[in-house]
């Protein structure tokens, strides 16, 4: 059965909500050392049982109402940052299905029909959704989305589920009461999903895209290190974050263990780090009009000089020589 990569910061946002870390471990039965891992990584029903654990050792129903509706929801992993910054709902909902494998088991599949746009939640492994919290969070995580998005109230038509009686703070917060279905679906009124995203950011869509794309290539193929210190790199640059000590802190380890685990694999993080700045600055350049100043600023650079002395370093070409060549191609 597939496995898949567990974003490290629940554990700081189980924390910051007053959860017994440990206790939550211990109930969904998972190693109680689960969060100290470089990488962390789950198969369907342990994600399950983790979001079953949260439910049972929650202090009431608000604090969960709060883990799905956090101020900051939307930099919680590149795949929603990335959705976030759609030029509508609908394109939203689009990027979150063909990204949602690299945030956990479900997919998204998106039909239109009478005006109306329907989001069914599917397991990707054809297993059942095992756990009413993290449905319930899941579709107020997208209402709470679209929502804050557009800063007009998102409401949905329509929830279908295979759970019942659900609790009345979920209920307030989804607006309507879900209907009982061998299918998990929400619906939205098409033009609701057309109005303009007021957080729809060009710039930084394109510069997410190409990692997002790298790693749903490398989900089955890449479990080294190195690329887990490139897909933090790609969370931490656009909020200028691109020090050792910063992806240490993101992949919760110590900086020596970092340094440690990259010699292992014969690399460093300065070779990272330009990796992935080399690839993004090419692909930039390469497919959009973002200036000079533009791509520095989204590779965590604080001057332009350094970029374009880096980029040189890296191709032997200008930043303008290699646009040239690029478009004369």
């Amino acid at each position: 059965m597939k496995k898949f990569i567990v974003n490290g910061q629940y554990n700081q946002l189980l924390m910051q909500n007053h959860f017994d870390v440990r206790k939550v471990l211990r109930a969904a039965r998972l190693p109680e050392n689960l969060f100290t891992r470089e990488q962390i990584r789950l198969d369907e029903p342990e994600y399950y049982a983790l979001m079953n654990a949260i439910d049972s050792q929650a202090p009431d129903k608000q604090t969960l109402i709060n883990l799905a509706t956090y101020d900051g929801i939307e930099t919680f992993s590149a795949p929603i940052l990335a959705a976030y910054c759609s030029e509508n709902g609908l394109k939203c909902i689009e990027r979150l299905s063909h990204y949602k494998q690299l945030i956990g088991p479900i997919l998204y599949q998106i039909s239109s029909e009478n005006k109306e746009v329907t989001v069914t939640l599917r397991s990707l492994n054809d297993l059942q959704i095992d756990s009413k919290f993290f449905l319930a969070s899941e579709f107020i995580f997208l209402i709470n989305l679209l929502s804050k998005a557009t800063e007009q109230k998102i409401q949905p038509l329509r929830i279908t589920s295979t759970f019942t009686n659900f609790d009345p703070s979920y209920l307030e917060q989804l607006g309507v009461e879900p209907i009982s279905s061998e299918t998990n679906s929400i619906v939205f009124k098409e033009e609701d999903l057309e109005l303009p995203f007021l957080t729809d950011n060009v710039g930084l869509r394109e510069y997410l895209t190409p990692e997002l794309n790298r790693r749903l290539s490398e989900l089955d193929v890449d479990e080294s290190f190195g690329a887990q210190v490139r897909s933090a790199l790609v969370d931490l640059l656009p909020a200028g974050e691109s020090s050792i000590d910063d992806v240490a802190r993101k992949l919760s380890i110590s900086k020596r263990t970092l340094q440690r685990k990259l010699k292992e694999e014969q690399t460093s993080f300065q070779k990272q780090i330009n990796s992935v700045r080399e690839m993004l600055a090419k692909s930039y350049l390469t497919n959009t009009s973002l200036s000079s100043d533009e791509i520095a600023y989204l590779l965590g650079y604080l001057e332009v000089n350094s970029f374009l002395r880096a980029f040189s370093i890296w191709t032997g070409m200008s930043v303008t020589d290699f646009r040239k060549k690029s478009l004369e191609s």
